[in-house]
């Protein structure tokens, strides 16, 4: 078993753990964050104390450039409660996630940079947790924070697809109908009229002149 034990005036950051490969402590068992002004200490594990090194890096970043920041995550919240004085809430019971422990902590401004700087030393050190890293940029913690919050949307959006193009898969392709011939309407030329002359009747004036008989002379 293996400690790391980082002191500042205000608290005491303790961290224990077992080694894979010489004295470097790569897996956490616990550690333990005592304040001297708070009667009990802030106790658990890993997502505890990934959850604390998260949260209290963007806050004090976000105090430092005067950035109005929301820390939303589950187990630890810091929220301010007056220009000076800080409250810090953290779920204990990480084992027992149906009972869980509410625990707060309220810190002046040198009380959390006190636990800025004991993280700080934590994230540091090449020989205790190598992978954990402090957040030092507000740009950092938005990222992560993106990430996660998108992750879950994202699997659901790729799945959503890869039903949809399989259904699609095996729905025929209708074939194109062929269009039916379109006819041209023609237009039919009337047949020319034939004009028939009108029977005219003979007057009786237009009746020929009979000629007189030859009559025989006197004798």
């Amino acid at each position: 078993m293996l400690q790391r034990t980082y002191s500042l005036p205000s608290c005491t950051l303790l961290i224990e753990g077992i080694s894979t490969s010489g004295d470097v402590l790569s897996i956490l068992t616990s550690f333990g964050c005592r304040f001297n002004h708070h009667p009990e200490p802030i106790v658990g594990g890993l997502e505890l104390l990934t959850a604390l090194v998260k949260v209290v890096g963007a806050y004090t970043q976000a105090l430092k450039t005067n950035t109005s920041l929301k820390i939303p995550e589950a187990r630890v919240s810091l929220q301010p409660e007056s220009q000076y004085l800080h409250l810090l809430s953290v779920s204990l019971n990480e084992a027992d996630a149906n009972n869980p422990k509410q625990m707060q902590v309220k810190l002046n401004t040198i009380q959390l940079f006190d636990l800025m700087e004991g993280l700080d030393r934590l994230c540091c050190d090449p020989t205790t947790l190598p992978e954990m890293k402090l957040v030092k940029e507000i740009a950092d913690y938005r990222s992560q924070s993106a990430l996660t919050n998108q992750a879950l949307p994202a699997i659901a959006g790729v799945i959503s697809f890869a039903i949809a193009a399989t259904v699609l898969y095996f729905i025929p392709i209708p074939k194109p109908q062929p269009k039916p011939a379109q006819t041209v309407p023609t237009q039919t030329q009337p047949l020319p009229k034939v004009s028939t002359p009108p029977n005219i009747l003979p007057s009786p004036s237009d009746s020929p002149e009979t000629s007189p008989s030859p009559s025989s002379s006197p004798n």
